[in-house]
């Protein structure tokens, strides 16, 4: 008789193919083997398809539920807190920082805050360190992004 490898549980079958005779059962321990790995597919499967559910839907100063444009002056927008309300559609989303697009910026921002931003400032007789405000600003608006809340819990 048979034994049945689609009713063990993956621990049991990880222990079968370590007790089984390879060389007196070779095709017992292929089945084994077949089942854990189409067992270990469709765990990874249901893994990625509950992470796929969730589209975070990233947006530059834009609602991430319906899309429309939220003013970077707005009451939404300079509200204190992480999670904020839409004010066309009423959804949740979260204001953070995309670290990518800083990481991508900050070069061409400091090149360009050497070579032209201080020296423009500094001619009309102001401190150098207003360039490093204006430099330093300019970067967190353009590395801004909202999007869509996971936990829908608002405190």
């Amino acid at each position: 008789m048979e034994p049945n490898y689609s009713e063990y549980s993956i621990a049991e079958l990880e222990d079968a193919l370590a007790n089984i005779d390879k060389d007196e059962f070779p095709e017992r321990a292929a089945r084994i083997e077949g089942e854990l790995i189409s067992r270990q597919a469709s765990q990874n499967s249901s893994l990625n398809t509950a992470n796929k559910e969730f589209e975070p839907n990233e947006q530059f100063f834009k609602c991430p539920t319906c899309e429309k444009k939220i003013g970077f002056l707005s009451k939404t927008a300079n509200k204190w807190g992480k999670v904020k309300a839409c004010p066309h559609c009423n959804s949740l989303f979260e204001q953070t920082l995309s670290l990518k697009v800083f990481a991508i910026a900050i070069i061409p921002a400091l090149i360009i805050h050497l070579f032209i931003l201080r020296p423009l400032v500094v001619a009309f007789g102001l401190h150098g360190a207003i360039s490093t405000g204006i430099l330093s600003g300019t970067l967190l608006i353009l590395s801004m992004r909202f999007k869509k809340v996971r936990n829908k819990t608002f405190t």
